[in-house]
């Protein structure tokens, strides 16, 4: 079976790949690629809610791979993934090019990586889609076991440069490829991205948070339990946005990268600003906030696949909002580091040990390399290898009060089964993340 899959998964992605250009092509709507790290498909929401106020948007919704690309284009929903799944896809692909007119003025494309060969690379992605507008949110260490066989070195230090390397040479070439009459919308706090910035052909945007050169600065953020405020700098007149709800401060480079490229796509900044304000969601699992059971507050970051500065900045955001509130961090493994895992794990639990009261690690990595380092601090911490162990002792950590950050790579930990569990209200399952019968099954399986 394994290798039928192997011999047929070409000509299956081939096929996908030609119909979805032949649907842009028809359609000839400007594509915005989105890719980085982290924050893609939140970065999308945000210029999405701001474009459909005078535009007609199509946005990935997620879908940022070799094959979700494709779909998202076609507009093809897959629920299962099952065979049967795949066949009707691959029947209704050809007829959605023919009998699909409906128009639309840009499409929203996120564009994630999962290691340096095709198809999971930036390559293969700029084959199925060439974007007029690049944003590249930053550049780190995701997927590192996919890159992990090109280095041979045994210093961890040397290898994690190395494969930081290889990844932003992925990475970057979804702003490098463009071209001299298109956009490229930068971070110009990431190191990484900095080094390719004589490579980029296309007009660049930068935004920063401590840059005051750059074309959007945000001088001051300030997040509270109930709400989320930055204030930026654009062509020497400052604007703010505000938020009744908290985030941790790597989000203000979202809202500036979303209303940069709103403004090179002809709305004012009062208008983008404006726009953000009134149509800001951010998906399922992304900093949703819940009341829990002994009425706590759960922060949900359940769906994202945690990465390091994230991780360390939603810990810190944790800290400034608590007041009085006990602070309880329920953190999953960060997955696909490879020989990283240890090194990367090791500076969480030094995060944890300055932001929180308690921690509840999920995981087999959390177990062997966070767990030591807050036991010999003294730190209060309990620790488990699966959801399924942790259930029941949780429910008795939890005291009354208390303010809760659920936060998790996906695979196989599927937290968001902690945040459900606590729930106050039943009725907010429905906005949690990774709904439907195919992932019942996959959160079964992993039981």
């Amino acid at each position: 079976m394994r290798k039928i899959r192997e011999i047929l998964i070409k000509p299956v992605l081939f096929y996908f790949r030609i119909l979805a250009k032949l649907q842009l092509k028809k359609i000839n709507p400007i594509v915005i690629g989105i890719g980085g790290a982290s924050g893609k498909t939140s970065l999308s929401g945000l210029i999405y809610s701001i474009l459909k106020e005078k535009y007609k948007v199509r946005q990935g919704m997620g879908k940022n791979s070799e094959t979700g690309i494709p779909l998202s284009i076609l507009g093809i929903s897959i629920n299962n993934y099952s065979v049967s799944d795949w066949f009707k896809a691959f029947i209704l692909a050809p007829f959605k090019v023919l009998l699909d007119w409906r128009h639309y003025d840009f499409y929203v494309a996120e564009m994630g990586i999962d290691g340096p060969f095709e198809p999971k690379n930036m390559s293969y992605l700029l084959r199925i889609v060439k974007p007029q507008v690049g944003v590249l949110t930053n550049i780190s260490l995701e997927h590192s076991e996919y890159f992990d066989p090109l280095v041979k070195d045994s210093s961890q230090e040397e290898r994690a440069r190395k494969i930081l390397d290889l990844t932003a040479r992925q990475e970057s070439l979804l702003i490098t490829r463009l071209g001299k009459q298109q956009t490229a919308v930068v971070n110009a706090d990431d190191g990484q991205t900095q080094k390719y910035l004589n490579k980029i052909k296309a007009d660049v945007i930068s935004v920063s948070l401590s840059n005051s050169k750059a074309d959007f600065f945000a001088q001051e953020i300030e997040t509270s339990i109930s709400s989320f405020k930055v204030n930026f700098y654009h062509k020497g007149k400052m604007y703010a946005v505000k938020l009744n709800t908290p985030l941790p401060s790597h989000y203000a480079y979202s809202f500036l990268m979303a209303i940069a490229v709103a403004t090179k796509l002809g709305f004012s900044e009062e208008e983008a600003v404006k726009a953000l304000e009134k149509n800001f969601s951010l998906p399922p699992g992304r900093m949703s906030v819940f009341t829990g059971i002994k009425e706590t507050t759960i922060i949900d970051s359940s769906y994202n696949n945690a990465t390091l500065t994230p991780l360390l900045d939603i810990l810190e955001m944790l800290k400034k909002i608590a007041g009085k509130r006990r602070k309880v961090a329920i953190l999953g493994d960060m997955r696909e580091l490879g020989t990283l895992s240890g090194k990367q794990h090791q500076i969480i639990a030094k995060k944890i040990l300055g932001t929180c009261d308690i921690a509840i690690l999920i995981g087999p990595l959390m177990q062997k390399f966070v767990a030591q380092i807050l036991k010999n601090n003294n730190f209060l911490f309990y620790a488990f290898p699966t959801f399924t162990n942790a259930k029941d002792e949780m429910l008795k950590i939890i005291k009354s009060q208390d303010l809760i950050l659920v936060k998790s790579s996906q695979n196989t930990l599927f937290l968001e089964r902690v945040v459900e569990m606590l729930l106050k209200n039943s009725k907010d399952t429905e906005k949690l993340c990774r709904r439907g019968e195919f992932w019942d099954k996959k959160r079964e399986q992993s039981l």
